[in-house]
């Protein structure tokens, strides 16, 4: 079983979704959720904070792609704050640092 912590913060036009721990199979379900209902509120912009990820899988992967497909359909900025070394590095090999928005502070995201 993962240790996963999510925190939530926003200002109804910017929300920060910010993880810490690992994100692996056994708490994608959890996340999954939590940005539902996050997306649920209309924010202009969503942003993925994963500077305190340990451990990011495939299943975490999937999850961040399918948000970034949610956020094109929707019309809504979706970025992400990356993660260490360890957790980018699962990016970068699927070559997705390409594809993706990434910032480097939540708090330099307009939508």
């Amino acid at each position: 079983m993962s240790i996963l912590d999510i925190e939530v913060q926003g200002d109804g036009t910017v929300a920060v979704v910010a993880l810490s721990g690992e994100l692996d199979i056994s708490a994608v379900g959890r996340v999954e959720e939590e940005l539902r209902q996050v997306e649920a509120k209309g924010p202009q912009a969503l942003v993925l904070d994963l500077r305190k990820l340990t451990f990011m899988d495939s299943s975490g992967l999937r999850l961040v792609l399918e948000a970034d497909m949610r956020g094109r359909r929707d019309g809504r900025r979706f970025a992400i704050v990356p993660g260490p070394d360890s957790v980018h590095r699962v990016f970068l090999i699927a070559l997705l640092d390409k594809r993706l928005e990434f910032v480097d502070d939540p708090s330099h995201v307009t939508p």
